[in-house]
């Protein structure tokens, strides 16, 4: 029984009944040390008797080491790795050590992860106990805790215990926590009854509780100080006693009571990772220590040995005896122990062995941490990758040796995860470093991070200053830096600093590189486009275009895709975008897949796929917040705002586009602040509100660099149009149609001539207005942008009745308004109800979609089943497992009264 915590064995309780009916859940026990987190969890093992139990502890000297907490827990599962989607099986096995695969994106080893538990969990309800959390090495908490939040319908649950006040701490985004108090007076004297044997005096229970202020593991220690005369009360107490705060001078009184041997011998198991006898015996042995020096330690209750193995009685003694330790104490320890560790499946732990006992620069020493570094860069485990190289490089006797190892440091922290880390490392190598190369990799990867994760304009200046210098020693250097420096100035919204870099990376090309040409054209095109020279940026932008029918990367079919989008071939930009996703999907990329995923949602929102471009974005945004791409998370709140405003649900709008603005404002996101403000814009316009619209698209189209970008003020220009006319200030429309209609012309994408035809409309009067409506409705065509179209024919219809011409009207009103309602866009569905009520006739109103009963993600599986996907590879390619798709498959048959896979597929053949 576990005293006083009611209410925390009743959540755990929760946690593992969920379990046994196929439910998943997490949670992170937080506590001061000897709370009680050891033993919620094993109530937990204990209430999960009839379930498997997977079991890790971390331990502080193994924190270092890719993946070994990791390997630890899911040891007895690896059988079903060929269970696995092959990309997610070869990721894991190589984090894992059981194969020479590497991946860069570390988060492919979380997906693994969590199908390898779902797997272990098609057997039977699993649970997963994790303690002392804050000692897991970095990469195996990035991998649980990833697979942690995607568990929903498996019966998988993972708790972790972390100790407070350690200087690591066990960050666990998302996942519940429950924090543990101290005891109170009754619970804490109804704990020491069961654990002392003897009869308890009043007086010293009081004493004692008092003293332990609540902690149990203080309460239990501090009584087992005490003789059965003295818990009687028959002998006097110890003055003072320990306070609870000093648990750990009770162990180490316990242990310098012991003979120096007994003493050595347990710092060799504070100092060792293995918990194997065999290596503490040999260790001990090159420093005379004989095998039986053990058993006064064992009878002291400090630790107990079993099966070949030695564990401490409670993680608290491991920290309190190495930290009592002298630094030359812990030196020869650690010595002693890498002496013990010869093998090569020991390289590891040998390494960081030495570098313990390392008192100064030795350079052998650190080409072994840089060994252990290459390992396990090889395995994904870049936080340990960068942890070993920044300690190679403290130990590194010459400062440039120094200096190139922090800046590789640097790099496998960024991979990590960790921007913030990777800086500081810079930082460090910044004045040891001379090469020009390793200067270049500096100022390349301080761009990137900014590029990524923080302000895109000041990245753009870092990234073109380091091409400079790195241009006479490596051209194609230079020109990846100076696309980076592109894509930095895009996202600021600065068109002449788009060009001005790629016109530098032109001039840097090698006429025999199609890639790098590829690139440079994409950059060159696209900038010129956003600068008015249309004449140079078509062709270049057609040239690279040409060149993508056998791309498989999904960064450049993205690149690609954006091609079509400026020559308005949406079509092709449409299925260039699927291929990156399905690609991104095949492959694993999940950190690629939201950026891939921003272009998605856009391309189907311009088609009018309203869900399926909501379902895409809500899937990236997920995505992006977990894998740390605020950028990325910034683009994609603007996108689900401009997609609410379409659909006409304010309050959705509103909330993504502030979340967006809040986002970009702080870091000078210039395309994404500007499609917030026209999401909002266009909210406006559909609520019947053209002043407000008009000045927030006035305000859109006068901001510079930082705060808008050339080619949405571009594209918004026909709302400002008609905002301006509904407003009454006609001289603003027609200033802002100038740009628009250039750019229509030289361009000619037809949506953008059937648009221009439309502005002209709401600006003239008469036949004329009627001659630019009719133009505009031919060039719309049928099938491209059905939501300009409806616009158009709601505008017209608009015109025509006030014309009196209310029979014709009813026409166009008519075709707006199925349009609208086909569409979803509800706002502008009802202004054509209205209309259309105004020219008499009246419209009933539509029954809502059937998809939009159907949350983002059921809706992204409905559209994999629809395609002929089983559960199973429906959840590869949404990064989930096969029970969470068939829960929430089984929502949707409810929600839509369908009761099989061909019914779904029959309804959803045409997409959402």
């Amino acid at each position: 029984m576990l005293y006083g915590r009611e209410a925390e064995c009743a959540a755990v309780e929760g946690l593992i009944a969920g379990a046994g009916s196929s439910q998943s859940g997490a949670l992170v026990v937080r506590g001061d040390p000897g709370l009680g987190k050891s033993a919620l969890l094993g109530y937990a093992i204990e209430r999960a008797a009839r379930m498997r139990v997977l079991r890790a502890v971390g331990i502080e000297a193994e924190s270092e080491l890719a993946f070994a907490a990791l390997h630890q827990l899911v040891r007895p599962t690896l059988d079903l790795l060929t269970r696995l989607p092959e990309p997610q099986a070869a990721a894991l096995g190589g984090a894992l050590g059981l194969s020479r695969v590497s991946v860069q994106d570390r988060f492919l080893i979380g997906v693994g992860v969590l199908s390898l538990l779902a797997e272990a969990a098609e057997e039977g309800p699993l649970v997963c106990v994790v303690d002392d959390a804050q000692w897991l090495d970095r990469p195996s908490a990035d991998a649980l805790t990833f697979a942690a939040r995607r568990f929903e319908a498996e019966g998988v649950v993972l708790l972790f215990a972390a100790r407070d006040g350690e200087l690591r701490r066990f960050e666990a985004p998302g996942l519940g926590e429950l924090r543990l108090a101290r005891l109170d007076a009754e619970a804490a004297g109804a704990l020491l009854a069961e654990h002392v044997p003897t009869a308890l005096s009043g007086e010293v229970r009081e004493r004692l509780v008092a003293n332990a202020g609540g902690n149990p593991l203080a309460l239990i220690e501090l009584a087992g100080l005490l003789s059965d005369e003295q818990l009687a009360g028959r002998a006097p107490l110890p003055d003072p006693l320990p306070p609870s705060a000093e648990i750990e001078r009770v162990y180490l009184e316990r242990a310098r009571g012991l003979a120096p041997a007994a003493q050595t011998l347990l710092l060799l198991v504070a100092a060792d990772d293995t918990g194997s006898l065999a290596t503490i015996f040999e260790a001990a042995a090159t420093l005379g220590i004989e095998p039986d020096a053990l058993e006064p330690a064992e009878a002291a209750g400090l630790v107990r040995a079993f099966d070949g193995q030695i564990e401490f009685r409670h993680p608290l003694v491991r920290s309190t005896l190495y930290r009592d330790a002298t630094f030359g104490q812990r030196q020869a320890a650690h010595r002693a122990l890498a002496g013990a560790l010869d093998g090569e499946q020991d390289a590891d732990r040998r390494a960081w062995h030495r570098a313990a006992a390392s008192p100064g620069p030795d350079d052998e020493v650190a080409e072994e941490l840089e060994q252990t570094a290459r390992r396990a860069q090889r395995r994904s485990g870049f936080a340990a990758a960068a942890r070993a190289l920044e300690r190679a490089a403290e130990l590194s006797k010459e400062g440039d040796r120094r200096g190139r190892r922090l800046v590789a440091a640097a790099q496998n922290a960024w991979l990590a995860g960790g921007p913030e880390q990777a800086l500081a490392l810079l930082d460090r190598a910044d004045g040891l470093v001379a090469d020009g190369l390793v200067r270049a990799d500096i100022s390349h990867l301080r761009g990137t991070i900014g590029l990524r994760c923080g302000v895109p304009a000041e990245a753009a200046t870092i990234l073109a200053a380091g091409a400079a210098e790195v241009s006479p020693l490596a051209p194609a250097k230079a020109i990846e830096m100076l696309v980076e420096a592109a894509q930095a100035a895009s996202y600021a919204g600065d068109a002449a600093q788009i060009v001005e870099f790629g016109r530098r990376a032109s001039a840097l090309l090698e006429d025999d590189d199609p890639d790098e040409r590829f690139t440079v054209d994409v950059i060159v095109g696209i900038g010129s486009l956003l600068a008015g020279d249309a004449a140079s940026g078509v062709p270049l932008l057609r040239e690279a275009l040409a060149l993508a029918a056998g791309f498989q990367d999904p960064s450049r079919l993205v690149h690609a895709g954006a091609c079509a989008g400026y020559l308005g071939e949406e079509a092709t930009e449409h299925e260039l975008y699927g291929r990156a996703a399905a690609r991104a999907r095949e492959t694993g990329a999940v950190a690629m897949l939201p950026y891939v995923l921003e272009f998605l949602a856009r391309a189907e929102a311009v088609d009018g796929r309203y869900a399926a471009a909501a379902a895409h974005a809500s899937e990236g945004l997920g995505l992006a917040r977990e894998t740390g791409q605020q950028n990325s998370v910034c683009h994609l709140h603007a996108s689900l705002a401009l997609i609410a405003a379409l659909r006409g649900r304010e309050e959705e709008c509103r909330s993504h586009a502030a979340e967006a603005l809040a986002l970009a404002t702080a870091r000078g996101l210039g395309y994404q602040a500007a499609l917030a403000d026209w999401a909002l814009a266009r909210l406006d316009l559909s609520l019947g509100k053209p002043e407000e619209a008009l000045v927030r698209l006035a305000e859109l189209a006068a901001a510079g660099p930082g705060e808008s970008h050339p080619f949405v003020k571009l594209v918004s220009t026909p709302e400002l149009v008609e905002a301006a006319v509904r407003a009454g200030q006609t001289g603003a429309a027609q200033a802002a149609l100038v740009e628009f209609e250039r750019f229509a012309r030289e361009t000619a994408p037809p949506w953008t001539l059937a648009l221009v035809a439309r502005c002209r409309g709401l600006l003239s009067a008469g036949g004329a207005a009627e001659r630019h409506f009719k133009e505009a409705l031919q060039r719309h065509g049928e099938g491209a942008r059905p939501f300009d179209r409806a616009r158009t024919e709601l505008i017209f219809g608009e015109f025509l009745r006030r014309d009196g011409r209310r029979k014709e009207a009813r026409l166009h009103l008519r075709a707006a308004l199925d349009a609208f309602e086909r569409l979803g866009a509800a706002a502008w569905a009802e202004r054509a109800r209205v209309e259309l009520r105004a020219s008499g006739e009246t419209a009933r109103e539509r029954d809502p979609s059937t998809a939009d009963r159907l949350t983002p993600q059921e809706q992204q599986i409905v559209r994999f089943v629809a395609e002929g996907s089983t559960n199973k590879q429906v959840a590869a390619q949404l990064f989930l497992s096969p029970r969470t798709v068939d829960h929430h498959l089984r929502n949707v048959f409810l929600k839509l009264g369908i009761s099989s896979r061909s019914e779904l597929i029959r309804g959803f053949s045409g997409g959402i």
